[in-house]
């Protein structure tokens, strides 16, 4: 089938570029937001220093002596220390680091949670979580689109937007999980509302809570499943028949979900002493100045501007009328609400970053109207052959630029327009003459 050859054509080009990268040489791995993920499994596991860090703190300075060892550390009401970051990416890290502790204490090689064994095996497991995000993905839009349709929509979300970069170069980040979360809820969504199964629902309430425990403002993905499907007021009065029908399902997923989102307070409590840490002091959101054209078309970071095939997505959502008419209202109020809230942050631009990799989350939902785009190009040669040029283009540019940016050559921060133009065809640092 062409969409299982596309995959497997994605999954064999991620693992070249992640060989090929081999940040794993270089002790680049555990830096920076990665680095803050990643220490409540070294802290409590191997250096017992949870509520302190400072041991953890100098066996990071070993590998990068150039970074600050403490980043990622908050300080907590009790006097002790807290991590910044959530604690569910830790939960995601860990078949890495027990495999890689494992394997480091048969060597006999060092076992301190940061030698290259456990920096290898956490970029492959979490590639892993990203490939299968995008095969999920592809069970999804296969119950809607032909074939051919789905693999074109697989090439444009897994080669023509910044997905890639979060999969393979910085596949530890949250973003490429995140897409896997993601994927899995919306094909559970469709599964559950179809015929309300046990499973369902208990696997939906385990997704949204792990969304929430990774990042919280995912908590909004709650939305796909309440709005699935409400095109009219008797599909709305059929809903709420549905669900207090199966109301033990709800409650089910319900408790699920909190129970799993509850890991973040007791950890909070135990450590820290207080229910609730703000471990952001100086990081806010200004819901009053939200910077709507910076986000989309500024050579910073634009979201169209490095991911244009997404301007496709957005100008196709409503052609989902015809063959996922359901996602309908989710894209209505779900996609505005993120993306004020997103670029309402106090750093719009999300620090060292590729595009905008915030709503790399949205991008299982808009593979939809994607799919409708290349489906409705199907209805004449002409049609398919410009669809077809149009994302060899995208992907041509986009894969480019994911090469500049690893290289350096797009600024990771501050790119201008001056500075675009002028690298726009690089592919390496000039030699000086």
């Amino acid at each position: 089938m062409k969409s299982l050859a596309c995959y497997v054509f994605i999954v064999t080009l991620a693992l070249i570029t992640v060989f090929q990268a081999g940040k794993w040489r270089n002790n680049d791995v555990f830096v920076w937001d990665v680095a803050g993920y990643y220490q409540y499994l070294s802290s409590y596991f191997i250096y017992d220093d949870i509520g302190d860090g400072s041991y953890t703190a100098g066996v990071r300075g070993q590998y990068r002596a150039d970074l600050d060892s403490k980043y990622g550390l908050a300080p907590a009401p009790n006097g002790q220390t807290v991590m910044k970051y959530p604690l569910g990416m830790s939960l995601f890290y860990s078949p890495a680091f027990f495999t890689a502790h494992s394997i480091a204490t048969l060597r006999g090689t060092p076992a301190d949670g940061y030698a290259s064994v456990y920096q290898k095996l956490l970029v492959l497991v979490c590639l892993a979580y990203a490939m299968l995000g995008l095969w999920l993905l592809r069970t999804v839009l296969r119950r809607f689109f032909e074939d051919t349709t789905v693999a074109l929509t697989l090439l444009a979300i897994g080669l023509a937007t910044n997905f890639f970069n979060y999969a393979t170069y910085e596949s530890p980040m949250a973003h490429g999980t995140l897409f896997l979360l993601n994927a899995g809820l919306l094909l559970l969504t469709v599964k559950w509302l179809a015929a309300f199964r046990q499973r369902h629902a208990l696997l939906l309430g385990l997704t949204l809570g792990l969304m929430g425990l990774v990042r919280p403002t995912e908590l909004w993905m709650v939305l796909v499943p309440a709005l699935w499907g409400l095109t009219s007021w008797a599909a709305a009065r059929e809903r709420g028949q549905q669900l207090w029908q199966h109301r033990g399902q709800v409650l089910l997923a319900a408790l699920v979900a909190v129970a799993v989102l509850a890991l973040q307070p007791w950890f909070w409590h135990s450590v820290g002493g207080a229910w609730f840490i703000d471990s952001y002091p100086t990081e806010k959101f200004d819901l009053r100045h939200p910077h709507f054209l910076n986000g989309f078309f500024s050579f910073r970071k634009g979201w169209l501007v490095y991911t244009p095939i997404m301007a496709v997505a957005l100008v196709s959502i409503f052609w989902l009328r015809q063959q996922v008419r359901a996602a309908l209202p989710v894209f209505i109020v779900l996609l505005p609400l993120a993306l004020y809230v997103t670029w309402s942050w106090w750093d719009w631009a999300y620090g060292g970053s590729f595009s905008q990799r915030p709503l790399i989350s949205f991008y299982p939902l808009l593979a939809l109207p994607l799919a409708s785009f290349f489906d409705r190009s199907r209805r004449s040669n002409w049609l398919l052959y410009s669809a077809a040029f149009l994302l060899l283009v995208c992907i041509v540019l986009n894969l480019t630029q994911t090469w500049q940016y690893y290289r350096g050559i797009l600024n990771c921060c501050d790119t201008t327009w001056q500075m675009y133009r002028e690298r726009f065809f690089w592919l390496e640092w000039p030699q000086p003459k």
